[in-house]
């Protein structure tokens, strides 16, 4: 070891900062201090400071936005594209994009909230006060009040996955336990299938919600007319003799407008 090395580590600061660095071919421990190699920021070259994160309560608006949006669009349009469902929720692509990265993403947070806004819905309604067909007037009224919302879980879309027709299943679940008090008091008709029943107060429902633009209905009229039409094909009341009856009356008012159309 040369006298240079040996001078230069009997005078390093014990308390210094060292730095590693190569002088030709000896590596020899010197102070930072000493070091010419140091690197120093240039002038205007400070790291730009980092971007404020959103806050919580900013993402949670714009995903209920989103959600409430793309729940409406594609209501009305299965068809309707990432671009549209930012539109009516008045946010921008990128702000879509960033909360869910494709369509079949956002589908899925639109099924996972309409499963717990429709549990949430059913135990409000009060499922064990009252006659079963009481309570299905509730549940009508309740869901087609929001309908709109809604529809993704009453529909049977070819695409749903197992898992989430499970789930929905699951929710219905207490409806069906519904009709089949109403048919053990006699309230509903023992002949017809509690699930065909409740799948048919859907079909109603999803039917309703897409002529209400057009007909300009209120959701307690729409409510109605659903509980309405359902009630006449369920309930025990609507004896076979009396749908006969009606149906006979029917024939002849339309016989009679026949004949004077042709006079």
């Amino acid at each position: 070891m040369s006298r240079r090395t040996l001078w230069k580590r009997a005078h390093v600061l014990p308390c210094a900062r060292f730095h590693t660095m190569r002088h030709d071919h000896w590596r020899v421990e010197v102070p930072v201090a000493y070091s010419r190699h140091r690197r120093t920021p240039r002038k205007g070259t400070m790291p730009s400071p980092k971007q404020p994160a959103v806050p919580r309560i900013d993402v949670e608006r714009h995903q209920r936005a989103l959600l409430a949006a793309a729940a409406d669009v594609l209501a009305r349009d299965p068809d309707s594209s990432m671009a549209d469902v930012a539109q009516a929720a008045n946010l921008t692509r990128a702000t879509l994009y960033r909360h869910f990265s494709n369509r079949q993403t956002l589908l899925k947070a639109i099924q996972a909230e309409a499963l717990t806004r429709a549990s949430e819905t059913l135990l409000a309604c009060r499922l064990d006060d009252g006659n079963a067909l009481e309570v299905l007037g509730r549940v009508i009224g309740a869901l087609g009040k929001h309908g709109m919302r809604f529809r993704i879980i009453l529909m049977k879309a070819s695409d749903s996955s197992p898992r989430f027709l499970t789930q929905r299943d699951q929710v219905l679940a207490p409806v069906v336990e519904v009709v089949k008090r109403g048919q053990l008091e006699g309230d509903i008709r023992s002949d017809l299938s509690p699930e065909w029943i409740v799948t048919a107060m859907a079909s109603l429902l999803i039917a309703a919600v897409r002529a209400a633009p057009t007909t300009k209905q209120s959701d307690v009229d729409v409510s109605d007319l659903i509980f309405r039409t359902l009630v006449g094909g369920i309930a025990t009341g609507g004896s076979e003799s009396e749908n006969t009856e009606a149906e006979n009356t029917e024939a002849k008012n339309t016989e009679a407008k026949n004949t004077e159309a042709k006079n």
